[in-house]
């Protein structure tokens, strides 16, 4: 059978791990029989990864691009002595500290952004000695505005007519009341729409999703699409002016995509005026943002973790418990425990005797030469003598 494994974590309410935050959890290993590991490892993995072909003539070409965003490792388990077999049950509580700047959890058919736990089981002195077991995290991370807010913006479309007295000329303004919002939140835009023309027109918004993948070599593939049931036309007539107030809806699963060179996800609203045919239509794409600011992206109480359980138990493990990792640590150790007593011995004195003392005067009161407080001693007895005959002499 060898080795089980179970990676558990500690899941957030919603289930998702913001960044910044902490990812916590224990892992819970048993080895069946006494076997010889060379090292047992925990990995918190984040990469990033685009890849697709674009065929040109008879010719297909590949285009790719990768990022790591975080690599951290944590050794459970090194056999230093080379001859250590371990066997049983074992748990180890883990944490990793997610960074800010790194973008959320995406996949696709031409790009992933994934973490994972992934732990790793190294045999000593085997072609293929490594096992591993791993775990995804799905990660969620801010987004910063398009633009300052409001976004004022303005359309103007001509017609093409005989008529030359007529201006014939369709000019709309508005205004973006704000260009980031929360997934689920509305995008509302205020129209004012002048239509100058003998023609009635349509105005038509719609939430647009572009995603632009980027090769190393700085090569883009786009594409785009209108999110469902975002979309919204109303009728302007002849030679009128309309004020219009369109609501954009956003849902819970829209997200930007931001911090990442492999790919970028961004949403559009599209705005259309459409006089009737034959006449072209005009549009205009406005950028906003869908997601959390940094500042409202609450990281988790998590930071301030500590592990009240017991400490991960493995027997090759214990016996070295009492051992330094250097010969600089175990001094510092030493000096540290002889200054420990020597507090001990001082915190014992008397308290009308208390005085401020540290280990340096200790250091300096020993090098002191004892024979001097002797003879300061002995010069004051002889001048007492001398002073008491004086008196006698009188």
């Amino acid at each position: 059978m060898g080795v089980m494994c179970q990676i558990l974590i500690n899941r957030t309410e919603d289930g998702v791990f913001k960044v910044g935050g902490l990812v916590t959890g224990t892992l819970k290993y048993f080895i069946d029989k006494p076997t010889h590991y060379k090292s047992i490892s925990i990995t918190f993995l984040g990469k990033g990864r685009c890849l697709w072909s674009e065929k040109r003539g008879k010719t297909r070409k590949r285009y790719s691009n990768s990022e790591e965003y975080i690599n951290q490792i944590v050794n459970i388990y090194l056999d230093r002595e080379k001859e250590d077999f371990i066997s049983g049950g074992f748990e180890y509580p883990f944490q990793f500290l997610l960074p800010v700047d790194i973008p959320p959890s995406f996949k696709d058919s031409t790009c992933t952004i994934e973490y994972k736990i992934i732990v790793t089981f190294a045999k000593a002195n085997k072609i293929t000695s490594k096992t591993y077991f791993d775990v995804e995290i799905p990660v969620t991370s801010y987004v910063n505005p398009c633009s300052l807010e409001p976004m004022m913006f303005c359309l103007r479309k001509n017609i093409f007519s005989f008529n030359k007295t007529n201006s014939n000329r369709i000019d709309l303004k508005g205004e973006i009341i704000k260009t980031c919002v929360t997934p689920g939140e509305n995008i509302q835009i205020k129209l004012t729409v002048n239509n100058n023309t003998n023609l009635q027109i349509f105005a038509k918004t719609e939430l647009v999703h572009r995603l632009t993948y980027i090769a190393s070599c700085g090569h883009k593939k786009t594409r785009e699409n209108i999110v469902s049931n975002t979309s919204t036309m109303t009728p302007v007539a002849e030679n009128s002016v309309v004020n219009l107030m369109c609501v954009i809806p956003t849902f819970q699963n829209l997200c930007s995509l931001e911090h990442t060179k492999v790919m970028i996800g961004e949403y559009k609203v599209k705005l259309v005026v459409k006089p009737p045919f034959p006449h072209m239509f005009r549009m205009l794409y406005i950028p906003v943002a869908i997601g959390l600011r940094k500042h409202e992206l609450v990281v988790p109480g998590a930071v301030y973790y500590q592990y009240d359980g017991e400490q991960p138990s493995c027997s090759s493990v214990s016996p070295r418990n009492g051992t330094f990792a250097s010969q600089d640590e175990l001094k510092d150790f030493e000096k540290y425990e002889k200054e420990g007593f020597v507090k001990i011995d001082s915190d014992n004195s008397d308290e009308e005797d208390e005085v401020d003392f540290d280990i340096n005067d200790k250091l300096k009161f020993e090098n002191l030469d004892i024979n001097e407080f002797e003879d300061s001693r002995q010069e004051k007895n002889n001048d007492k003598d001398r002073h008491n005959k004086e008196a006698q002499s009188r």
